[in-house]
């Protein structure tokens, strides 16, 4: 085992390709496809009803989002599924439908594109030539009464956070056009992830910026609501569903490629504990017809599966004696500190306006001085060019005594 470094080089997407061998090539394909799709498009209309969109690095979210794209691969072929029909809910970019679609599934895509003015039109091209049917919400519905289909599996991926007030209607439309025995996958952000924790020890928020969400064009769009693994458990075992399991990982990590200081320890604290890993997702199956009911397990740290193993094993032995919880005082001193910096960073940069003001100050007064004293010169130079011209005219006027008096 290592000891714990200063510096951790992350190596994405190499770094999941010991977990997941088969499916980083096909996930970085549809990624690369679809980042090609959207180079110049303009997605200023995506922020419209979600503010913090604005100005968002999509293609490093894209390309973060293999991560989330190999545990759903990797979670269906676990459980033997690898065809058959699938519906994207929520599908936004395309990412996962074109992956899904190129695996050999007949793929179904929904989402407000007609909403979107354009922005998708690219991954939509792409999609289409993959063989991917494309829904819109405006035709068929968030409840997808228009649809007349029964999958056998269902993806939700980055969608029920957006969703306000209660997530029942969106589950119990996804659970509705499953097929008998299919498939939901669902991926959201953790609550409760290590982050949060110090953010909430720190006294702040976790939710979204209020001054944006107070402005924002109606309804706001952005995250509503957040999960954790038991809330996400018991949501699905309330719509009935069984063979429940449960994935944490992070993935929004990956875009700093190399983390540093703090971020290395948050790094392996999240490896050693799963529940304090940035995202989740659960993947659970519609009874079969006659399906005997499953027990209500009461424990849903027995439905967590973890196949990032590389991970684990590069653990630091060091890691073990370092403590897990988030300690409140510390994240406080943290803040004391962080306000010690913010005020010192504030005095310099009072110290270096007023040299800046001085140092123009002493500009100008120099330019005035250089300008003063070529006014004085240009004078001098017109005067004795004057003097100069009255003496050559004064000697064409001097009477001369006659010569030889």
């Amino acid at each position: 085992m290592m000891e714990l470094q200063e510096e951790l080089h992350l190596d994405f997407p190499r770094c999941l390709e010991a977990d997941f061998p088969e499916d980083v090539p096909r996930a970085r394909d549809a990624f690369e496809s679809i980042a090609a799709a959207i180079a110049g498009s303009d997605f200023t209309s995506l922020a419209r009803r979600s503010p913090a969109l604005t100005g968002f690095d999509w293609l490093g979210y894209l390309r973060c989002s293999l991560a989330r794209m190999v545990h759903a691969a990797a979670a269906l072929r676990r459980r033997g599924v690898v065809s058959g029909r699938l519906l994207d809910y929520g599908s936004y970019f395309g990412n996962f439908a074109l992956m899904f679609a190129r695996a050999g599934f007949s793929v179904d895509a929904v989402d407000s594109y007609r909403a979107y003015e354009g922005a998708f039109d690219g991954p939509k091209r792409v999609l289409a030539e993959s063989g991917v049917r494309l829904l819109d919400f405006d035709e068929v519905g968030y409840g997808l009464a228009g649809i007349d289909a029964s999958y056998d599996v269902v993806l939700c991926l980055g969608v029920i956070e957006h969703v306000p007030s209660s997530p029942r209607p969106l589950l119990d439309t996804l659970d509705r056009v499953l097929a008998r025995g299919g498939l939901l996958v669902l991926d959201t952000p953790n609550l409760v992830h290590l982050y949060n924790r110090q953010k909430f020890a720190r006294g702040e928020t976790v939710l979204a910026d209020i001054q944006a969400q107070y402005e924002t064009e109606l309804p706001f769009e952005g995250h509503h609501r957040e999960y954790t693994i038991p809330e996400l458990v018991w949501m699905l075992r309330r719509i009935g569903h069984q063979r429940i399991s449960v994935e944490a990982f992070n993935y929004s990590s990956y875009a700093l490629g190399t983390l540093s200081a703090r971020d290395v320890h948050n790094h392996w604290n999240m490896v050693r504990d799963p529940t304090m890993r940035e995202y989740l997702m659960t993947v659970s199956a519609r009874p079969s017809a006659g399906a005997a009911g499953e027990p209500d397990a009461s424990d849903w740290r027995t439905l967590i599966e973890d196949p990032e193993q590389s991970w684990l094993r590069a653990l630091p032995a060091v890691m073990a004696d370092q403590p897990a919880q988030v300690d409140v005082d510390r994240e406080l001193q943290l803040v004391k500190m962080q306000d010690e910096i913010n005020r010192r960073d504030a005095e310099r940069a009072a110290v270096q306006h007023e040299v800046n003001v001085r140092d123009e100050m002493l500009r100008d007064l120099h330019e005035r001085f250089v300008h003063e004293v070529q006014r004085r010169d240009e004078i001098i130079d017109r005067l004795r060019r004057e003097q100069d011209w009255m003496r050559r005219g004064w000697r064409r006027f001097v009477v001369r005594p006659p010569q030889g008096t």
